[in-house]
């Protein structure tokens, strides 16, 4: 018999089971037909703090699939999310300034909504990319969270910023749904791979500079409050790439040893060096993931000098930076100041 994490036990936020009937009404549907079987209503699913339980998530996609006829209904589910269906983290990343710190709020509070969904966003290589890691291992659930939160993303950035035009690489890690080609025209300007090892979108780093229409500082602090505040009451251990991430990027210090952060973290850096080995990944990696974010930011929202830069990233001289710089990005820091979206 296969095991349910903890993460699947904490369910689907019921809100997202509206949306599902917000599909299916398409069809001619009603919230009688498609909960009733599962003793569930709409009063209920409203509740911010109902969830339904994975498997009977399952069990109404499979119902929904069955009434519609339909292959999929991951891109219906897509397209018709709304960012406020997120609650206080959809309100945070609304009013955001930009699409790069939407993404990096989304992957901070995203396991407040979906408990079993981990977003890991990068700015390393060429383009900039989400990789998406889904613990539901029950079908069609998976597939159609995973199909309808990439449509979803590319919608709500579209509407966020009023751009129309994004391009970008889908990719998603099982086989095409019969019949899906016919949404491919839909988004001509994205690229749909099936069968790959992840799940996933990348795009140009140019769309990363994109202002969100309703920007508001005040705004979004107030829901990041929420959010962190939800997050502390939830009491959930986060994983602790996420954890060392957070000190190494709000310390004062700049840059903290694993001995300092182990000692943060009340245990040893041996400990701490083997969790992380155990996640893929190592200090030295997080150490410059946030270096990284850290020197762009300052090259292209200050005038500091790469002297300044340097010492505020703990480097002794610029040519120890230029030399780190140019190992993340392929350019040196000059360069990338001059245009980032080379």
């Amino acid at each position: 018999m296969k095991t349910i994490s903890a993460r699947q036990e904490q369910g689907v936020p019921g809100v997202y089971g509206l949306l599902v009937l917000d599909v299916v009404s398409r069809w001619g549907y009603n919230a009688d037909t498609l909960f009733a079987p599962f003793q569930l209503n709409s009063e209920m699913l409203a509740d911010p703090e109902f969830r339904i339980a994975t498997p009977l998530a399952n069990e109404l996609v499979k119902h929904a699939l069955k009434l519609t006829g339909e292959s999929t209904l991951g891109y219906h589910l897509g397209t018709q999310m709304r960012i406020s269906i997120h609650g206080f983290i959809g309100y945070a990343i609304m009013t955001a300034h930009e699409i790069s710190d939407a993404l990096i709020l989304a992957n901070r509070f995203i396991q407040l909504r979906m408990p079993f969904l981990q977003l890991f966003f990068s700015t390393f290589g060429e383009k900039a990319s989400l990789q998406l890691q889904c613990d539901i291992h029950m079908e069609p659930l998976r597939t159609e969270i995973a199909i309808a939160l990439i449509i979803g993303m590319i919608t709500m950035s579209k509407a966020m910023t009023g751009t129309q035009h994004f391009t970008g690489e889908v990719d998603f890690d099982f086989p095409k749904p019969a019949g899906f080609e016919q949404y491919f025209t839909k988004f001509p300007d994205h690229q749909f791979r099936f069968d790959q090892p992840y799940l996933g979108l990348s795009f140009d780093k140019q769309y990363l500079g994109l202002k969100m229409i309703n920007a508001d500082p005040i705004a979004s602090q107030i829901a990041i409050n929420q959010c962190e505040a939800e997050l502390s009451a939830l009491g959930e251990r986060r994983r602790i790439s996420m954890r060392v991430r957070d000190i190494l990027t709000h310390a004062e210090q700049h840059y903290l040893s694993i001995e300092n952060v182990a000692d943060y973290l009340h245990m040893s850096d041996r400990t701490l060096k083997r969790q992380l080995a155990a996640e893929g990944t190592s200090f030295s990696n997080l150490v410059d993931e946030v270096r990284y974010r850290h020197a762009t930011s300052l090259l292209s929202r200050t005038d500091y000098t790469l002297e300044q830069i340097a010492d505020e990233l703990g480097y002794s001289d610029v040519a120890n930076f230029s030399r780190a710089f140019k190992r993340w990005s392929g350019r040196s820091p000059s360069n990338w100041r001059k245009d980032p979206y080379l």
